[in-house]
């Protein structure tokens, strides 16, 4: 199951939720105040290996805060 970030406009507190696929459209209730007024953000995430000599590489995500292609203005590694 993945891990969705919200934001509650009720309390302005961010959490996270583990939740199936399936429900990821569904109300999320915000577990400091217990508000349905929350607002499911966009996550981005990143993955590095390590090889046997010791190289770090990525191996998943852009890297880019707001583009998929790594291509918009606001990236900061222009592909």
């Amino acid at each position: 199951m993945p891990i969705y970030e919200y934001d509650c406009t009720a309390c302005n507190k961010p959490f996270d939720l583990l939740i199936p696929v399936s429900r990821r459209d569904e109300p999320a209730a915000c577990p400091e105040c217990g508000s349905t007024r929350t607002h499911r953000k966009v996550s981005l995430f990143s993955a590095r290996s390590t090889s046997s000599d010791g190289a770090s590489h990525a191996v998943a995500g852009s890297g880019c805060g707001s583009c998929a292609s790594g291509s918009c203005g606001s990236c900061s590694h222009h592909h």
